[in-house]
Parts: structure tokens; sequence; C-alpha cells
């Protein structure tokens, strides 16, 4: 699979390859796509569409930038800490 990326006039985004939705709020969007973890912030930002099926996201909103970010390390137990 692989991913592309269409925006329209920093007001319309559509992503597809989206494998995981980590966090959606107005401001911020982070997202784990088939290139990698992503990092989407603007404002007034709405998920208008979102296919399962097709793995596509589309935000409308103002879109301020778009960050391919560090992948998310996997959290520890409380025990695994706790016993090292």
């Amino acid at each position: 699979m692989e991913q592309n990326i269409s925006m329209k006039d920093r007001s319309n985004l559509v992503i597809s390859g989206v494998e995981h939705i980590y966090s959606f709020t107005d401001k911020k969007v982070e997202v784990r796509t088939v290139a990698g973890e992503m990092v989407i912030e603007g404002e007034e930002m709405d998920m208008s569409k979102l296919s399962l099926d097709e793995n596509i996201i589309n935000i409308d909103g103002t879109i301020n930038s778009i960050v391919y970010a560090k992948a998310r390390k996997p959290q520890e137990s409380f025990f695994k800490k706790v016993f090292k």
C-alpha cells in the first residue's frame, strides 16, 4: 500500500495509507501511515471523511503544518519499570 497526500488551498487535506489515528482535535492530528508517524497542526480542523476500508482520512480546516515524526516507543508496563 502506498501513501498519498493531497491538499487544496490549505483548507482540505486528504491522506491515504492511514493505519491508525492516535488523536484528533481541532488543532492537532496524530496518525500512523504506511510511510510513518505524522502530525498535522492547524486551526478549526474537522474530520469530514474517514474510510477504514480505503485507509483514507479527509481533514477540513486551516492546515498549518504536516510533519513526519519519529515512531512512538511502545510504553513499558508498570511492573516492567519497577523490576528493572
